[in-house]
């Protein structure tokens, strides 16, 4: 249907109490059905803008394609042990007959045509000495490999952290993703001064038993960048030799991007804020890499490194550094060009059998490697048995379709659940419905924060099973899932609380709150299920009572206006 597009710019918008003007690059747009169908020829759409978009940006969303669609199938435990539940049921049917296994199997006329045209292009390169020259980028990748290996060891906080002392000079490697990868056998290097370094705390380094060598670190360095924005108008730093034109500025640089430290110590002043002291750093750091051109490293003699892959990585390093010297096409000329086009030839073959692979899995069934990943995991937790034959946590696990099934079933059955109040219950499963991120959201009380490390517990037993049956699951961030934020304004909620004191509680939007205790609901009516179909009548009763305490006022109000 012809859609008129009406387009606005200056424009207002309400952002929680007040009117503000649009920021640059900010719209708003507002388009549903254009007109209803079968009754208006024309509709209207309306499209509102400032006037400092970019033209490309407005073009593509008044004339660009629509979005495809494609299908969000994917497995879950609830599905598939709903599916070994029913007697004819066959999961591989069930993703045989998927709308991804659809889309999988029409997508390999257009794989064989991509891969058509990249071995047409990959057959078009021809080099000469290919051969040779192929070896010789095999010893480049070989020595670059080594060096990195050797480098982990010689820069691991076990050995590096008594040399982190401010005024270090430090070399850096230059990454610059713009730029085509080297083919040098060193990578671009600068240096910089350390001033400071930190330990990155993840999720689960909480433990205080926990060693300072196990953590991974950043430092503070000292150098050359250059400031540039983004189309989104962001800030991006870049880090840029010494000798080229730039700012000094102090980076924050992970450790495993430093490759050489510094036997010396520059005396550094401890305030940097002004330029004027930056700039003073900085030449004194130009002075002494001008007098000492490799910067004095640290030997792995004076740093006490006693590992023998060290020994070994370093001894096979002499050999490969020989290899190069008597290496025939090391002397040859334009040798660098002509292996940029080997390592793109290389890309090329990488991309078609990649591309293989995809259609290998298309006309093969879909999820066929995740469904038996996932059905190892279903037997080591002992949901099913080695014939698929449901047991009694797979029961449990089979009610549950709105929150994690397999950590919810794992705390009901290890008597987490059983020994607390109700209004416990629903603090804690608040942190399974919950997926906003607050900042310096407040810690719960003393018991709620008992509650939540035994979650965190098990979410982490039950990754480590996923992860060792060939699930692919990011362990530290399927633990990260569940937070804390909202335990106490739930609890509160539980525990009788009108609706304007839990919002004092806690900094989240009064709908995003509503929405979380809806689900609460929901989550808790399926617990309740859970614990009916297996005759766990204490549970039972405990849901039930969880359900009449959060089920009341403007919460679950038909509507707002009444």
């Amino acid at each position: 249907m012809p859609a008129k597009t009406v387009v606005f710019t200056n424009v207002r918008k309400f952002d929680g109490d007040k009117f503000r003007w649009i920021s640059s690059g900010e719209y708003i747009q507002m388009s549903g059905r254009a007109g209803r169908r079968g009754i208006d020829a024309r509709g209207i759409c309306i499209l509102m803008v400032d006037e400092r978009m970019e033209p490309a940006t407005a073009k593509m969303m008044l004339k660009g394609n629509a979005d495809s669609l494609n299908s969000a199938f994917h497995l879950s435990y609830n599905m598939l042990l709903n599916q070994l539940r029913c007697e004819d049921a066959d999961p591989e049917s069930m993703l045989r007959n998927s709308f991804y296994q659809f889309q999988a199997d029409r997508a390999i006329p257009d794989l064989e045509k991509q891969i058509k045209a990249l071995e047409e292009e990959r057959d078009s390169m021809i080099i000469e000495e290919e051969d040779s020259l192929k070896n010789y980028y095999n010893l480049i990748q070989q020595y670059k490999s080594l060096k990195n290996d050797a480098r982990d060891i010689m820069f691991s906080p076990k050995y590096c952290l008594p040399y982190m002392k401010s005024g270090r000079p430090v070399c850096i490697k230059c990454i610059d993703d713009e730029n085509s990868p080297s083919f040098t056998i060193e990578d671009p290097v600068t240096w910089g001064v350390l001033m400071d370094f930190h330990r990155v705390k993840s999720v689960l380094e909480e433990d205080a038993n926990r060693r300072p060598e196990d953590g991974s670190y950043t430092l503070d360095i000292l150098t050359r960048c250059v400031v540039s924005k983004d189309g989104v108008g962001k800030k991006k730093i870049k880090i840029v030799p010494l000798k080229e034109p730039g700012e000094p500025i102090v980076v924050s640089v992970p450790l495993s991007q430093v490759t050489s430290l510094s036997s010396a110590r520059l005396n550094i002043p401890k305030d940097l804020l002004p330029l004027e002291a930056r700039q003073n750093a900085l030449k004194k750091l130009v002075e002494f890499i001008s007098r000492y051109a490799n910067g004095m490293p640290l030997e792995a003699e004076e740093m006490n490194i006693q590992s023998k892959s060290y020994k070994k990585a370093v001894g096979r390093l002499e050999a490969l550094e020989n290899q190069f010297e008597k290496h025939e096409i090391a002397k040859s000329p334009l040798v660098e060009q002509k292996l940029k086009v080997l390592n793109r030839k290389e890309e090329l073959t990488a991309k078609i059998k990649s591309i293989k692979k995809t259609m290998r899995s298309s006309t093969a069934l879909a999820f066929k490697d995740e469904l038996k990943a996932r059905k190892r995991v279903l037997r080591r937790l002992g949901y099913i048995t080695s014939d698929d034959v449901v047991e009694l946590k797979g029961k449990v696990a089979c009610e549950i379709s709105s929150a994690d099934e397999l950590t919810l079933t794992e705390l009901m059955f290890s008597g987490v659940l059983k020994d607390v109040k109700p209004e416990e219950i629903v603090s804690l499963l608040s942190c399974f419905v919950w997926q906003e991120k607050i900042h310096d959201a407040a810690k719960p009380r003393e018991e709620l924060e008992l509650l939540f490390t035994q979650l965190q517990d098990t979410a982490w037993r039950i990754a480590k099973v996923q992860l060792e049956c060939k699930v692919q699951i990011d362990v530290e961030s399927f633990v990260s899932s569940f937070r804390p934020d909202i335990m106490e304004a739930v609890y509160a909620w539980a525990k009788g609380s009108k609706f304007y004191e839990i919002m004092e509680i806690t900094q989240v939007f009064e709908g995003s709150l509503i929405r979380a205790i809806r689900r609460l609901e929901e989550v808790l009516q399926q617990l309740i299920s859970a614990a009916k179909s297996i005759g766990e009548t204490e549970l039972e009763s405990k849901f039930e009572e969880a359900v009449s305490k959060i089920k009341r006022d403007i919460v679950f109000a038909a509507s707002l206006y009444l």
